[in-house]
């Protein structure tokens, strides 16, 4: 359960952060979310009736947010839009974030920052943000997960903090996916997997729910951190794929049943980093 929040807008990225509704007498009204561009990707053979579907795809979409502003004077008015232009029209990319979505931030540029003028001092303003990623993610990722938090929400009905965990130190265990599409680092979806582990002759990771395994064919002592960075794994900052079966794991919906395998493992210790998505 989140605690209210006031009406707020922030952007931010690595090198900054400004919470628009910062700016006196602008006040936050309410979001929409445009609708949502499948791109599926088909194959016509002559000679047979439809088509043959390939994998579907989702292209950006609009996320608007309404703002008004009540200032003194003409000259008022003008500022606030000055200032609220420099702030949304940026050369890299950026995250915004508002209170009536809490869990979420949007991977954004700003497209149009529309206002009417209703009178000398007091106008309405549209901002369209396109969110280029087709997805918008949970406030964080899972290595700082705490339902307590308020941060996070769920799109499957409430859980406990005992049933979702991201740290383990055994050989089979359950990953929750709390977004509302699959977890896949083929589709540029972020995600991160820390390993220590003692397995003389090599291991396997295996998500049973989707079918995916991972295998790591030489040694590797748990001094050492194997690392799958998306579709690429690394030991010591160095990429190792031509060690591996060259595949990589993904993430269903809901809980995942993972296990370890390989001959005399041990010490193991694997991190699961990662963001909720939501179309």
């Amino acid at each position: 359960m989140f605690k209210k929040l006031k009406k707020e807008v922030k952007i931010f990225n690595d090198d900054f952060e400004a919470v628009l509704t910062d700016i006196p007498k602008l006040r936050f009204a309410d979001f929409e979310e445009e609708g949502v561009e499948v791109k599926a990707n088909t194959t016509e053979i002559n000679g047979t009736d439809g088509v043959l579907m390939g994998p579907t795809t989702f292209g950006p979409f609009n996320l608007i947010l309404n703002f008004h502003f009540k200032g003194v004077d003409k000259e008022d008015l003008r500022l606030m839009k000055q200032r609220l232009r420099e702030l949304l029209f940026r050369r890299e990319p950026y995250y915004v974030w508002h209170s009536d979505m809490p869990g979420k931030k949007y991977a954004v540029y700003c497209e149009e920052n529309g206002n009417e003028d209703l009178t000398n001092y007091f106008a309405t303003f549209q901002v369209t943000f396109v969110v280029f990623k087709g997805y918008s993610e949970s406030l964080k990722e899972t290595d700082e997960f705490s339902l307590s938090s308020g941060d996070w929400q769920f799109e499957g009905g409430l859980l406990t903090d005992n049933e979702i965990k991201y740290k383990h130190d055994t050989t089979s265990f359950k990953i929750y996916n709390g977004s509302s599409d699959i977890i896949n680092p083929l589709l540029r979806h972020k995600f991160k997997l820390l390993i220590n582990i003692d397995a003389p002759k090599g291991f396997k990771i295996s998500n049973k729910t989707t079918g995916d395994v991972f295998e790591y064919k030489k040694a590797i002592k748990s001094n050492q951190k194997l690392i799958i960075n998306g579709l690429h794994p690394f030991v010591n900052d160095k990429r190792v794929g031509i060690d591996t079966n060259w595949q990589w794991i993904t993430l269903a919906k809901g809980f995942n049943d993972i296990e370890i395998t390989g001959m005399n493992i041990g010490a193991v210790k694997t991190q699961w980093i990662f963001p909720f998505i939501y179309r």
